[in-house]
């Protein structure tokens, strides 16, 4: 390729490109030398002017460029900073070699011949050499020191650019910004979560799952009565089939009002359960709070056949002082299996334990269907029992009265004798004593007894006396069994 301005061949294979600065810039003078001022139609390329750096080389012809007029204000005004680059010893040549001289083209050096020295210290290649077939330097380029160990006419090391202020700050600072948005937003979604109606429901049946009764009404802001006696800690702790597991369902909120369902695990069922919770306010300017709703409670109904001092225990809970209704009681309940069994201490009867179960929440009682806890006498009530009846007919055998009082038998004397040494001759009769029914313990005559009266009889009308008797008549025996006491059972008859 041939240079524009000097006809020579490129020795680097690209054309020399143009000089950013537009100015020539004034080359330092040579030793010996006379400074050269430009003028028309002179070059002023510095390959006339810098010395072949390289022994034993033929020098680069250089390009030469056209003459202008050299001006401060074209300069640049910061000159660039050239890093310091460690000097190479400066090796004499053995035959000098003039410096060409201003408008002359430089020639190559023979072959075997040696370059001049520069008049530049000599200085160690750069790092990374410069791209192929850039100036060497020279008008319109800032001052660049000579670069040894290249050949004439090889590029310099190109201006260091400007210094740039640093993004660092900039940077930091938008990415403190936003991580300070992320945060929030994660604080935000945190808490969301934190206060999302369903928790609730979660903490209201983990609680029930716990048997914390108290923990539970807390969450659900359950009203208590005094007549709720088994919504407490100690009752539901001796609830069986209580809840076991739960997973929550849906969720759907409209305006003030949510909806959560769970699918609830208890004594080997599984049933859905809807639970509502209302908006209570604000947490944290941000977050609803949710209240949720006390689930309808469910109801046991109680029936107990025993006496009216009997203890009744459902859960271990006396009920006794509770009202019944026809016999039963009717109780609110949280889900679970409820023991029913007869409280206290009593040597006559007994009750073979019950119990009442509820399956869900919302489940209203039925009277009809209630477990009922049927009394029963124990041995010693049994005898008790039948001692009281056959203490009753003892004391109606040993009366004196034709009529005794609230006894099965009775005798007239219409002829109006008068009587002495009265008697009353029994065959007892055989009975059974009942279940408890009504309040009382029913006795039935399985066989009617007999009975006969007999007197000393005098006939007032003529003197006469002797015994005289009645004939033989049954009775029975029918009555019940009201109540036992330190004393035993009492035994009324019914005629």
């Amino acid at each position: 390729m041939t240079n524009d301005n000097t006809g020579q061949q490129n020795p680097w294979g690209q054309p020399a490109e143009p000089n950013p600065w537009g100015q020539p810039q004034p080359q330092p003078p040579q030793p010996g030398q006379q400074p050269v001022q430009p003028h028309e139609g002179q070059s002023t390329s510095p390959a006339a002017q810098q010395p072949n750096p390289h022994q034993g080389q033929p020098a680069a012809p250089q390009p030469t460029y056209p003459p202008q007029q050299p001006n401060a204000a074209s300069q640049p005004s910061h000159p660039q900073a050239t890093p310091a680059v460690p000097a190479l010893p400066v090796q004499q040549p053995a035959s000098p070699t003039a410096a060409p001289q201003f408008g002359q083209q430089s020639q190559p050096t023979p072959p075997g011949a040696h370059q001049g020295a520069a008049s530049y210290p000599q200085q160690a290649p750069p790092v990374a050499g410069p791209s192929m077939g850039q100036p060497a330097g020279g008008a319109g380029y800032p001052p660049q020191p000579p670069t040894a160990a290249y050949p004439a006419g090889a590029p310099s090391t190109p201006p260091a650019p400007r210094k740039k202020k640093s993004l660092v700050p900039w940077i930091a600072g938008g990415t403190a910004v936003l991580l300070l948005g992320i945060g929030g937003a994660v604080a935000f979604g945190v808490g969301s979560s934190a206060h999302a109606p369903e928790l609730e429901v979660k903490a209201y049946l983990d609680a029930l799952k716990k048997g914390d009764v108290s923990g539970a009404f807390e969450v659900s802001d359950t009203k208590v009565e005094k007549t709720d006696l088994l919504l407490t800690k100690k009752a539901y702790a001796d609830v069986d089939d209580r809840i076991t597991r739960y997973t929550l369902g849906d969720v759907s909120v409209e305006g003030d009002t949510a909806t959560v369902t769970a699918s609830i695990t208890q004594a080997g069922e599984k049933y859905d359960q809807e639970f509502t919770l209302v908006k209570q306010g604000k947490d944290a300017v941000f977050f609803d709070n949710w209240q949720l709703e006390s689930p309808p409670l469910s109801s046991i109904a109680v029936g107990i056949n025993a006496p009216d001092d009997a203890v009744v225990e459902v859960a271990g809970v006396d009920i006794s002082e509770l009202k019944k209704d026809d016999g039963v009681y009717t109780l609110r309940v949280l889900p679970g299996t409820y023991p029913i069994a007869l409280g206290g201490e009593s040597d006559w009867y007994s009750a073979e334990e019950v119990s009442a179960s509820v399956v869900g929440f919302g489940v209203e009682a039925e009277a009809a269907e209630a477990p009922t806890l049927e009394i029963a006498l124990t041995e010693e009530g049994t005898t008790a029992a039948t001692d009281a009846v056959n203490a009753w007919l003892d004391a109606c055998v040993a009366s004196t009265d034709l009529a005794p009082a609230g006894c099965p038998f009775w005798a007239t004397n219409s002829e109006g004798y008068e009587l002495s040494n009265f008697t009353w001759t029994v065959t007892r009769p055989t009975f059974t004593i009942g279940e408890f029914a009504d309040g009382t313990w029913p006795v039935s005559t399985d066989t009617d007894g007999s009975a006969q009266a007999g007197a000393d009889a005098r006939d007032p009308l003529t003197g006469a006396t002797g015994p005289i008797a009645t004939d033989s008549f049954p009775f029975d025996v029918d009555g019940y069994v009201e109540a036992f006491g330190e004393d035993g059972a009492t035994f009324v008859y019914v005629p």
